[in-house]
């Protein structure tokens, strides 16, 4: 289909070139058959230079025969324009860049020289050879000219037009722009060759303004078809160029001064805006140079395949590569492969024109072979055709900051886990927006399901009323203050009510008013219940030690009196507010015998009686004698020390006459449990127990229980008598 093309454009423009020959020439002035010939061979491998030397000969001599007779076609003429156009192709691709084969005037010289001087002179030297001529150098001197016409005219056509250059003129401005331009070109052209003396200074005026207006394909368009039509008006009108315009000589005799200086005022301004549009360029240049090679981040120029073409020093020291050796990579040999695919499509739609930039964070191989982290932002630059010259990316190094991210990340792992076990919801109040923000453990202790907005309104209601002027007020107070805040209060859920415990912390803007509140919500629920059982415990025992007939005495860890109960006060004749913080046997005047020894060390009871039965005194302050008929000290199982003894008391027998019996029991316990005054709770918590903790970390607590009875000792002495060893009466 290609071949069929290329034939059909050499037909066309073949019959226009012969179409000159009719108006008295014996070759055609311009000649472009040959110059489609090189730019295809120009333009196509080697391999398809036979069929498209066939097939544009096919329609040289298709248009030849339809212009004249079989028998006036020379097939000669066909083959030098062959062996032209090879030799042009091969020399324009020996002499032009591929990609961008006219970048500058030396590249335009280059061309003039590969396809408009030595082929023309090669066929002009052909034809001499090959096919006599009456009149050789007229014919050798048109052959060249037209050749050279030709080629001048289309090949720089030729060799710039891309698909893609068609999808410009979509922007009305453009089509526009160029359409006018053309139609004013050939207008005037047209009324200079009819009306004005030297016309050809005129057209050269006109192409120049189109150049100055036009981009560089559009241009050589306006050229190739006013070369077209101008030579069609010679052609049928030869006289055109040698009618003296006398009206204009008389009229008007300095003209010429005037198209010499149009010229060069159009390019002494199109030189000067060239250079000015050449210095902003370099500056612009340096300024980037500078600005890359000095930046703190990496960047690079990556071109449309992925090759580094050129990094700055921070990129290097990044990756621990220098810069040569960065341009023999690419960066799909540095990318970590499971972010490669990610930037690959990013790349495309960047390429494709569907986004200007787009950001990415990925991993890079370093020399070392370590994974490094770095930000990734990516720009295209494009040529004026839209079509993509290569990459700049700017590499930023997030290493640190990925290793602190996933640091923190850790640790609001466990904070959220804490938080969770511990029941602990977290809330945030924007004051300027009033926006609520709570975690789940905030919509588990309400029992609010997760997409309600939480609000100030709900937060009210789900309070019951009877707390909610004291949150309010609590709340108002920290605000104007702008101090943190504890609160208790109330809510209303499905199982009943709730104990909340709020904590919270204010963040202060610039101004130094409160922006924002942060805070916690604890369930207390749980405690209060247990505190509430507590205190019901410990006034029904305060009621039941103070109504009973027995002496109850406790004592902290260095053995001082912290209670005593009213007949513990009676029987010792201490009152408990003088015998609190007194060592106990300062209270209790025990001694061995009537007028005995005192007992120096209530808790071992005297090492050295320990295996004798004595008779142990409680003396009265106020005189009042208590006898003990034995004594038998205990051993802990676990500790081997002396933990209780049980004594037997009686009044002596001068004294009346009665029997009382007394227990001493020096219990190991923790002192809160004491503290609250529930003796039911030691046993039934389960710290006497052997081996749960060591000697050093209890405390000891004296109780001292005197009975008419034995059995009006309380059970609660008996189950926690075991813990301490066996007590004998």
């Amino acid at each position: 289909m290609r071949l069929v093309c290329l034939g059909l454009v050499t037909f066309i423009f073949t019959l226009f070139s012969l179409e000159l020959t009719r108006f008295g020439a014996l070759l055609a002035p311009l000649w472009f058959p040959t110059a489609i010939m090189m730019v295809a061979f120009y333009r196509h491998a080697g391999k398809m230079w036979p069929g498209i030397a066939l097939a544009c000969s096919f329609g040289n001599i298709l248009a030849s025969w339809m212009l004249f007779s079989w028998s006036s076609i020379n097939p000669t003429y066909t083959a030098i324009n062959v062996v032209e156009a090879v030799v042009g192709a091969l020399l324009l691709r020996k002499l032009l860049p591929w990609y961008n084969p006219l970048q500058n005037l030396n590249d335009w010289i280059r061309l003039a020289i590969g396809s408009a001087l030595i082929p023309p002179l090669v066929g002009g030297v052909l034809v001499h050879l090959l096919i006599p001529s009456p009149e050789p150098l007229r014919n050798f001197l048109v052959w060249v000219l037209s050749e050279a016409v030709g080629a001048l005219a289309l090949v720089p056509l030729g060799l710039l037009f891309k698909p893609h250059y068609l999808l410009r003129h979509r922007d009305p401005k453009l089509l526009l722009e160029t359409l006018v331009t053309m139609a004013v070109t050939l207008v005037l052209s047209w009324a200079a060759i009819v009306w004005l003396p030297w016309p050809f200074t005129c057209v050269i005026v006109l192409l120049m303004w189109s150049a100055v207006r036009l981009p560089r394909m559009e241009a050589f368009m306006v050229f190739l078809v006013t070369v077209m039509v101008v030579s069609l008006m010679i052609a049928h009108n030869p006289e055109a160029l040698t009618t003296q315009h006398t009206g204009a000589m008389l009229n008007a005799p300095w003209l010429p001064f005037l198209m010499l200086l149009l010229p060069a005022n159009v390019m002494t301004m199109v030189m000067y805006a060239f250079r000015a549009e050449r210095k902003h360029i370099t500056e612009s240049e340096e300024r980037f140079r500078n600005a890359m090679e000095y930046s703190a981040i990496g960047m690079a120029l990556v071109s449309i395949d992925g090759q580094w073409l050129q990094a700055n020093k921070a990129l290097c020291n990044f990756l621990g590569y220098s810069q040569t050796e960065l341009q023999s990579l690419t960066f799909q040999q540095l990318t970590w492969p499971e972010d490669l695919h990610t930037d690959l499509e990013q790349l495309e739609q960047l390429v494709n024109g569907d986004i200007n930039t787009y950001t990415l964070e990925k991993r890079y191989y370093t020399r070392s072979g370590e994974v490094v982290w770095a930000l990734l932002a990516v720009s295209v630059v494009r040529h004026a055709d839209g079509s993509p010259l290569y990459f700049i990316a700017q590499i930023e190094d997030i290493n640190d900051l990925k290793q602190t991210e996933w640091v923190n990340k850790r640790l609001m792992e466990r904070i959220t886990l804490a938080n969770e076990a511990g029941g602990i919801g977290i809330w945030e109040w924007d004051l300027e927006p009033d926006i609520i923000s709570w975690d789940k453990r905030m919509f588990e202790l309400y029992e609010i399901p997760p997409h309600i907005k939480p609000t100030w309104q709900l937060w009210h209601d789900t309070m019951l009323p009877e707390d909610r002027a004291h949150a309010e007020k609590v709340l108002r107070e920290s605000l104007i203050s702008r101090l943190p805040f504890k609160l208790e209060f109330r809510i209303r859920v499905k199982e009943g009510v709730r104990h909340i415990r709020s904590l919270a912390n204010r963040v202060l803007n610039k101004q130094g008013e409160v922006e924002r509140l942060l805070g916690i919500n604890m369930d207390m629920t749980e405690v209060k219940q247990l505190n509430e059982a507590l205190f019901q415990e410990k006034e029904r025992l305060h009621i039941t030690l103070d109504s009973i007939g027995e002496a109850v005495l406790c004592t902290d860890v260095d053995m001082n009196v912290t209670f005593m109960n009213p007949v513990a006060e009676k029987m010792s004749g201490w009152l408990q507010t003088e015998a609190i913080g007194q060592p106990v046997l300062k209270v209790l005047h025990i001694t061995f015998g009537e007028k005995g020894p005192l007992m120096e060390n209530i808790h071992s009871g005297d090492m050295s009686r320990s295996d004798i039965e004595q008779d142990v005194v409680l003396n009265c302050r106020t005189g009042g004698v208590l006898i003990s008929i034995t004594a038998s000290p205990r051993s802990a199982r676990w500790t081997g020390r002396i933990s209780a003894r049980c004594w037997l008391f009686r009044t002596s027998p001068n004294r009346e006459k009665c029997c009382v019996s007394s227990v001493i029991a020096l219990l190991t316990m923790p002192s809160p449990i004491w503290q609250t005054g529930s003796v039911s709770k030691i046993t039934s918590s389960g710290y006497c127990k052997p081996c749960r903790r060591r000697a050093s970390d209890m405390r000891w607590c004296l109780s001292i229980l005197i009975a008419s009875k034995p059995s009006t000792i309380p059970q609660a002495t008996r189950r926690a008598t075991p813990c301490c060893g066996s007590l004998r009466p």
